[in-house]
């Protein structure tokens, strides 16, 4: 006859790993499932450092780009001075100012009038920069074009 402390034993043993088993059950099936996207992120994430590295090398043999004018203008002070200078430049009224940049006359007026740098709509100051560097005749063009769109 076996001994009982024996069978009894192996009994407990094989009752506490079943108990076991139902207890992580529920856990595999959600932990199989991040494994497999944790895999597949890292080969996507190796993939993607693979592609900077090719374009980090293809970037160092490309020649440096030309500096293009007006690269800087972004930062350019404009201020009521400016405006004024610029107005009598170009040989232009304050109305017909307003009318190449999109503004009113009066707008261009109380500009002229403010001391120090001038809080423009970022479209309104790409539009000034983009007149700064026109003679009077290319300005009465530009003018012209506009009257009549």
């Amino acid at each position: 006859m076996p001994n009982v402390m024996t069978v009894l034993k192996a009994e407990i043993s094989r009752i506490a790993r079943k108990e076991a088993k139902q207890a992580v059950a529920p856990l595999r099936k959600p932990t199989t499932g991040a494994r497999r996207t944790f895999a597949d992120l890292k080969r996507r994430l190796a993939a993607v450092e693979k592609e900077i590295k090719r374009l980090a090398a293809l970037l160092a043999k490309m020649p440096p780009p030309a500096a293009t004018p007006g690269a800087g203008d972004q930062k350019a002070r404009i201020t009521g001075k400016g405006m004024r200078s610029l107005r009598r430049k170009l040989r232009l009224s304050g109305e017909q100012l307003g009318q190449l940049l999109g503004v009113s006359g009066p707008a261009v007026y109380a500009w002229e009038k403010r001391n120090g740098p001038l809080r423009v709509r970022q479209s309104t100051r790409t539009a000034i920069l983009s007149i700064r560097n026109l003679g009077a005749r290319e300005a009465r063009k530009r003018l012209q074009a506009l009257a009549k769109k």
